[in-house]
């Protein structure tokens, strides 16, 4: 049950819950949403999205202004372009000016205007939110009650902005207590439409009908408005030329009209996806203008749920462990890769055909996080791989050579004693000659079997530097512990004979063993080498199988 398979299944399992629980951290704390907003600007800007020729913004403008004089301009001169605007057959009104407050010296101003509105019965005014204090409840700032009750509707002017202070959605529905108002922009698309109750708005739901204090501002249905390029690309008149019949019917007739404040500096300025510093900022009545666009077109981009972004995401960042064993995939780096483009792909193409937004960062973060560990995970194996024998899996030459010098500095360092032992299979090339190299390799394999049991210390260094020569690397071991250490192996490869090997018997087979142990702190990794090289010599010399120190310590093998 604990074999290869089983060990690689636990570990997918593994990955796959760290993965998934990374990801879900990163959607529910919106770690990523910059650079989910900049994607979503990139995406956006890239499809084009025409102005609608139906909408005409009559805009009070600087020309308005200078003709017209100081703002806020007698509500007759709102009544009379009213008159102009019906007459011209227009499909219907947004009047996006506050009207929160009776006019105390034109009282027969309001009432010429409270009747164009209800002569014309297109007209929406806006619903303000706002509140009463800083950090205070909301409040709705309403039409007084004479325009309110001749308005055709009515339409909360609520604009969002993001924490870079763009403003890429819109709530279509807002008020206080309850989300009872639609925006300005919906009501003014509804004009002369049969209100459909079954028909269910575009948007994400978000609000919590059940908790909400009947003194906080509720909103619902968002969106994300697709932008026209320019923000403010709509056809724009100049409200003086409307009021002095400068402007052609033709233009006016079946449009839907917004009028609002474009002077800079009077009314509010909104920053959109794509906006440089450079630029002048879009007027609230652009905004409108863009929303009202995205609801005739039916263009809206509804964000996803938090649960479904969190389950993309999932599905996304375990792909690689799916894929994995597919024909081509069997490297983890093709899954991986396969992941990475799937995600900017899946995002583009729900926004593209769906009219949906699923922020990918996320996904690409946790993918991102893997390929580095997989990269770094390959570099270990291949460091590794580059720094040990592929028959014995024990360390190679190099890999010796390194922690010789190394563990030489640390004795220098501490005083403590380094031993090193050589050895070599007696008599090796007759063995493997007669045998066979697969008998070779297996006697080579159980010797290091044999070597490592002997060298279990966090430090001890088992090697092969080649053919049937190794090394075994003894930090803090005296000449004493030494010398019993290399008896114990002799006894090993004793006990070892009546033994099989994994695929073959063994044939009996010896070693001999050189020793050194450093005595000065002046002695370099070749000449400790070289000693323990010339003791092993001796062992050999001496008839082998056997252990020899070149200070004169000998230990033999029983027999």
């Amino acid at each position: 049950m604990n074999g290869p398979r089983a060990i690689r299944s636990r570990s997918r399992l593994l990955t796959a819950l760290a993965a998934a629980s990374l990801v879900t951290l990163l959607h529910l704390f919106a770690v990523t949403w910059r650079a989910d907003a900049w994607i979503y600007d990139t995406l956006t800007q890239a499809s084009s999205h025409a102005a609608d020729d139906r909408i005409v913004i009559v805009a009070i403008d600087e020309k308005s202004l200078t003709e017209l004089g100081r703002w806020p301009w007698s509500r007759r001169t709102h009544a009379e372009l009213l008159e102009r605007l019906g007459d011209a057959g227009v499909r219907g009104v947004a009047l996006n000016i506050l009207l929160s407050e009776p006019a105390l010296f034109d009282p027969e101003g309001d009432a010429l205007l409270a009747q164009a509105l209800n002569r014309s019965g297109k007209v929406v005014l806006p619903v303000y939110a706002e509140a009463e204090h800083l950090n205070g409840p909301s409040v709705e700032l309403m039409p007084i009650p004479e325009f309110a009750a001749a308005a055709a509707s009515l339409g909360h002017v609520d604009m969002v902005l993001d924490g870079d202070g763009m403003a890429r959605s819109m709530f279509l529905r807002a008020g206080l207590g309850s989300p009872h108002w639609p925006s300005l922009a919906l009501a003014l698309s509804q004009i002369g439409n049969q209100p459909n109750p079954t028909a269910e708005l575009p948007g994400l739901r978000v609000a919590d009908l059940q908790d909400a204090s009947p003194h906080r501002w509720v909103r619902d249905y968002q969106v994300l408005i697709p932008y026209t390029d320019p923000p403010d690309g709509f056809q724009s008149v100049s409200y003086v030329d409307v009021l002095k019949g400068n402007v052609p019917t033709s233009l006016l007739r079946g449009r839907w009209i917004l009028v609002g404040v474009t002077a800079a500096g009077m009314g509010d300025e909104l920053a959109a996806p794509g906006w440089h510093a450079t630029q002048p900022r879009m007027s609230g009545v652009d905004y409108q203008a863009n929303a009202l666009n995205m609801l005739v077109r039916d263009d809206a981009v509804v964000p996803l749920s938090i649960t479904w972004q969190i389950g993309l995401s999932i599905l996304m960042v375990i792909l690689p462990l799916l894929l994995l064993g597919l024909p081509g995939l069997q490297r983890t780096w093709r899954p991986v890769l396969v992941a990475l483009l799937a995600v900017p792909l899946l995002s583009w193409l729900l926004l593209r055909f769906g009219h949906a937004w699923y922020p990918p960062v996320p996904a690409l973060a946790v993918l991102g996080l893997g390929a580095v560990l997989l990269v770094l995970r390959t570099l270990r194996r291949t460091r590794l791989q580059a720094q040990s024998d592929p028959l014995t899996g024990l360390a190679n030459r190099i890999k010796f050579n390194e922690e010789l010098e190394q563990e030489l500095r640390s004795s220098r360092r501490t005083g403590q004693p380094l031993s090193l032992l050589l050895l070599d299979v007696d008599h090796f090339k007759r063995l493997n000659d007669g045998l066979g190299h697969p008998a070779g390799d297996e006697v080579l394999r159980a010797l290091s079997t044999i070597l490592r049991g002997r060298a279990r210390r966090p430090r001890d260094l088992v090697a092969r530097l080649g053919g049937d020569e190794f090394a075994v690397l003894l930090p803090e071991t005296t000449p004493q512990a030494a010398a019993a250490i290399a008896t114990t192996i002799h006894v090993d490869l004793a006990n070892l004979s009546s033994r099989t090997g994994n695929h073959m018997p063994l044939p009996p087979f010896t070693a001999s063993i050189g020793i050194h142990t450093t005595q000065s702190e002046e002695e370099t990794a070749a000449y400790v080498f070289e000693l323990a090289d010339n003791a092993l010599y001796q062992a050999k010399q001496a008839g082998r199988n056997r252990s020899f120190s070149h200070t004169g310590e000998r230990g033999c093998a029983p027999s």
